[in-house]
């Protein structure tokens, strides 16, 4: 009988791991123009800034991507800096 060993994940964990659906609904209730439009489009937007700015992305079962999402607040930080709302 031959034996197996079981790889364990060596990828670093994300400290506050949020999928891209999720930090899409978490942005669009802020209201902010920039986040109008659809959830998917939104999401993918997300996926989009993750990609550019290198964040750590995981895939989870269900096929789900998920990311920091302070790093997604930070990523939006560097794209509207400073804006101010009334």
């Amino acid at each position: 009988m031959a034996a197996t060993t079981l790889a364990h994940d060596t990828a670093p964990a994300i400290e506050d791991p949020v999928s891209f659906t999720e930090a899409a609904l978490m942005f669009k209730e802020t209201g902010l123009p920039e986040f109008a439009g659809s959830l998917k489009a939104l999401a993918h937007k997300l996926q989009r800034w993750a990609k550019a700015d290198g964040l750590s992305v995981q895939t989870r079962p269900g096929c789900d991507h998920y990311a920091s999402y302070s790093d997604l607040l930070e990523a939006h930080a560097r794209r509207y800096p400073g804006a101010t709302r009334t």
